[in-house]
């Protein structure tokens, strides 16, 4: 499609003022109004970085910036992408690359970067969404991350093609991007094989729309002959993912016991020893002394602290080592070995590493407190605990994917006391961090965001390297779990995979999947799904979870057996004072008294003892070894044999419909704590029988003896309470009638 530049200017009244609700929305409408989306692939360089400076991305041509309260929780590199380095550090030959130095390559290499930011602008203001039926903007959080990896890609091969084989010759304006084939794309690596083609199809679309003309030829040519028949293309290689797998118990186990023992013993006594250096240290900088001088105080100041300092627990009970070996990396620097620190800790460097593992381990309760994304736990801020009206805690986040908002979505999640308890804790050492300077001449580099909004970040930058930043909110939680893993002597890739935050997800819907009923729905709202299918490919994907789920569900049912025949067998035991068949309820019930009464009876003959194992024996029998009791509802169990027993909400010999699940069905058995709910239905429905009959409707009375027919058998228990009662008597008199 041809571009339309023929209207009277560029810089023309695009779009009205319309009223929006986001800064991203504003700023977008605002370039719109200056001018118009079709015509952005034809600005000069001046207007291509006024454009851009009124979409809040910068004001160099050639850096692509995106505000930080845009996308909270990235790397700073991906927040300042200087567009000429990525092209060179992504182009895929490095001849190609020395040949930028020369007057043709500076040419090229400038046509490559106007060219990328013209697109970038394109995706801010044009609708350039895929597979929606009303394509809309794309958030600045996707066009930052297209910014550093996935655009510049496609970019750099096409730079490195015209630089090796056209001898640096270029057109002036368009057919840039003409010159890649999918022969190109291919030799890359998987990921940026996916990026690229995934961008080349959006590239299309716009192209379609009308806001884009240059295009790589990677779709068919409609003028090439192609043979009739031939041998088949072969199928391109099956690319094998890996989902995140859960965390094995016994790890959890002894993460979170370690975890416990620093939150509980260690923290508390460690946050008054990092108060106290604290406070030393700004008297000292407060000070007007030579840097060497200021260097020599600030050391005695924390030796004299550490030296006398009595590490105690929360009873004040003094302590002179920890429960296990805790590993620091020696004089703080990253790629140093690691040693198992002398207690007690004796310089600033090792308590800067204590405050370290002390976050990891409020990281490690949080997490598994609330099965939050890492997007999500990094937007979480000090104050993030409110309390509802009921007195129960919550924690306040935002959360982004699967939201269209750029600034994401506010929800909240519940929390037990032990995460109330990291997170108070988190408070209060983050400030600390930030305040601690190093011993040294040499100062810490600020280079935080000035803006006080961002000023309040729970999770910090923690390192003992003189280049740590410890004012620079965290950017990736996966390092900093794996450095923690080691620190306290455990593998940082169980069951050989990396221990990342995404997994601590996983962990929790294999809890959930294992020991709770009807595991998706709560799943699915715990972890923000919009289907339900998206949860059961977090329980479905691991083979090894499937076989647990069914393994607990088969224990579970035959638990179930147990449940209800020793029930039955108590009451039969204690004679006319019990209650009959141990207030189960519903047909099921007095067939199960049944085989319970012929089973004792042959045990007894075999001269056999009624025991435990015989429970278990007959429960096994029962449920098939745990196929069969499948639970319908709440406190509703269908005892069908599938495959050899049929019933009326299916009828057939498959598995039980629990939508058409009936009172009067021979399979149905019904647990004992449904007495009260049954009680208080059937004295519910009378009552409204007998409005209905005082107001002469006798379409209702009709409806409410319905339900009293259904409700009066469910329990013999209860059918013995209302058989007395008129009109009950009344109603099933006129149901023999």
């Amino acid at each position: 499609m041809n571009s339309r530049n023929t209207s009277t200017g560029i810089f023309d009244n695009a779009a009205a003022p319309i009223r929006v609700e986001t800064e991203f929305e504003t700023t977008r409408l605002q370039a719109l109004q200056l001018v118009a989306a079709e015509q952005i692939q034809f600005l000069d360089e001046s207007s291509l970085v006024c454009a851009q400076s009124i979409l809040q991305h910068g004001t160099v041509f050639g850096t692509w910036l995106t505000p930080r309260k845009w996308h909270l929780g990235v790397r700073r590199n991906h927040l300042n992408i200087d567009l000429k380095s990525r092209l060179l550090d992504l182009m895929p030959e490095q001849s190609a690359r020395e040949r930028t130095i020369t007057v043709q390559g500076q040419r090229l290499l400038k046509i490559a970067v106007k060219l990328l930011t013209k697109y970038l602008v394109v995706l801010r203001v044009a609708p350039a969404s895929m597979g929606r039926s009303t394509p809309s903007p794309i958030n600045p959080r996707y066009v930052a991350g297209q910014a550093y990896f996935g655009t510049p890609s496609l970019f750099a091969i096409a730079l490195c093609k015209w630089l090796n084989e056209r001898e640096g010759s270029a057109p002036d304006e368009g057919g840039f991007l003409k010159i890649v084939e999918v022969t190109d794309i291919k030799k890359q690596s998987v990921p940026v094989q996916e990026h690229v083609m995934r961008e080349s199809r959006r590239m299309q679309l716009l192209v379609d729309r009308g806001y884009w003309t240059d295009l790589p030829n990677i779709g068919p040519d409609d003028a090439k002959v192609t043979d009739v028949s031939g041998n088949p293309l072969p199928y391109p290689a099956y690319r094998v993912k890996s989902p995140h797998l859960p965390l094995p118990d016994d790890y959890v186990s002894e993460m979170g016991r370690k975890s416990l023992w620093i939150i509980e013993t260690l923290g508390p006594t460690l946050l008054q020893v990092a108060e106290k250096i604290s406070t030393d240290l700004v008297e000292i900088e407060n000070c007007a002394l030579s840097p060497q001088k200021a260097q020599n105080r600030r050391r005695n100041a924390v030796d004299k602290v550490l030296s006398s300092w009595i590490w105690t627990d929360v009873d004040g009970h003094p302590f002179d080592s920890t429960p296990f070996e805790i590993r620091l990396s020696q004089l703080g620097r990253k790629r140093s070995t690691l040693a198992d620190m002398r207690w007690p800790p004796k310089n600033l460097i090792s308590i800067l590493g204590l405050l370290a593992n002390l976050q990891c381990a409020h990281l490690f309760v949080v997490l598994l407190a609330t099965g939050a994304r890492s997007s999500e736990i990094l937007t979480l801020r000090r104050d993030c605990i409110e309390y509802a009206r009921n007195g129960y805690p919550y924690l306040n986040g935002r959360t982004f994917k699967l939201v269209d908002r750029h600034d994401g979505l506010a929800r909240d999640w519940t929390l037990p006391d032990l995460a109330i308890q990291a997170i108070e804790q988190q408070c209060r050492l983050v400030p600390l961090i930030e305040s601690i300077q190093h011993i040294g001449a040499r100062k810490i580099m600020i280079e935080a965001d000035k803006q006080d909004d961002f000023l309040d970040h729970l999770w910090v930058q923690v390192g003992a390297g003189s280049n740590s930043n410890h004012k620079l909110p965290a950017q990736d939680l996966a390092v900093p779990l794996r450095s923690y893993a080691i620190a306290i002597g455990m593998d940082p890739k169980p069951n050989d995979q990396w221990l990342r935050p995404h997994r601590f997800r996983k962990t929790i819907a294999r809890l959930a999947a294992l020991a709770l009923t009807h595991a998706p729905k709560i799943l699915m709202d715990v972890f923000g799904h919009k289907s339900i299918e998206m949860t059961l490919y977090y329980i479905l994907c691991d083979k090894d979870l499937q076989a647990d789920i069914e393994t607990v569900s088969r224990e579970l049912r035959v638990m179930r057996a147990e449940t209800a025949i020793n029930a039955i067998v108590d009451a039969e035991d204690m004679g006319k004072d019990s209650a009959p068949v141990g207030n189960y309820g519903g047909p099921a019930a007095l067939m199960l008294r049944s085989t319970i009464d012929r089973q004792r009876e042959q045990s007894h003959l075999a001269g056999n003892q009624w025991g435990s194992d015989s429970v278990r024996d007959l429960a096994e029998i029962l449920t098939l070894q745990g196929k069969a009791w499948e639970v319908v509802r709440q406190g509703v169990i269908c005892t069908k044999l599938p495959g050899t027993e049929a019933g009326p909400c299916n009828k057939s010999k498959g598995r039980p419909e629990p939508s058409k699940c009936q009172p009067d069905c021979s399979h149905r058995l019904e647990e004992a704590f449904l007495r009260e709910d049954i009680d208080n239905s059937i004295a519910v429905c009378v009552n409204e029988y007998n409005n209905a009959n005082t107001e002469r409707d006798e379409l209702m009375q009709a409806m409410w003896a319905g339900q009293i027919r259904a409700h009066i058998g469910r329990l013999p228990e209860l059918k013995i309470k209302w058989q007395n009662d008129p009109i009950i008597q009344k109603i099933l008199a006129l149901e023999l009638t």
